[in-house]
């Protein structure tokens, strides 16, 4: 089987092999098929940061159909894409990861919980236009947070990584794909 991922970072890399490697255990146990995966540079038509839920949704739509079409073949793509969205009352703004999973024929969405986000944040990001990746390394005083454990690992005290937020979102779009008793 082989995957073409829409990026090289490595959090979403490690949430794609995490995935598939659950996902097959789940849904053909004990038949595990060799996995090869194809890292890809996408670009989208999307804002580098990300802040509503269907930018979310296209970029990770747009990052699955450019590696599908540029992979040669791949059995399945999959195109994430992470980032906030503000929705309900007074302010508040969520963070978020999507996954779009892309057999050739079928594509099916997935998202990781929506985890909300403090005032400071909101106000970085929305009034001042600052990418969160800026603003969680100057909060935390680390470099590259979001190629590690990621907004979601500082604010849930690692309960919840980048890489696992992307791994769920991941398995929600790749399950129809595998119970197909169901879907």
């Amino acid at each position: 089987m082989v995957i073409g991922i829409g990026t090289r970072n490595k959090a979403k890399v490690s949430a794609v092999d995490s995935a598939m490697k659950l996902i097959l255990d789940a849904f053909i146990p004990g038949e595990s098929p060799g996995i090869e995966y194809l890292e890809t540079d996408t670009h989208t038509s999307i804002p580098d940061m990300p802040l509503t839920q269907n930018d979310l949704m296209q970029g990770a739509l747009e990052r699955a159909l450019f590696t599908y079409k540029n992979n040669g073949q791949v059995s399945y793509s999959i195109g994430l894409e992470g980032g906030v969205f503000r929705a309900g009352q007074n302010g508040a703004a969520f963070l978020q990861s999507w996954a779009y999973a892309f057999n050739g024929q079928d594509g099916f969405y997935g998202s990781s919980p929506a985890l909300p986000l403090p005032k400071t944040i909101i106000s970085a990001l929305y009034e001042q236009k600052r990418e969160l990746a800026e603003v969680i390394d100057t909060i935390t005083g680390k470099l590259d947070v979001r190629s590690n454990e990621g907004t979601f690992g500082i604010l849930t005290n690692m309960l919840i990584t980048r890489s696992n937020s992307f791994e769920l979102a991941i398995i929600a779009a790749m399950t129809p794909f595998f119970n197909t008793n169901i879907y």
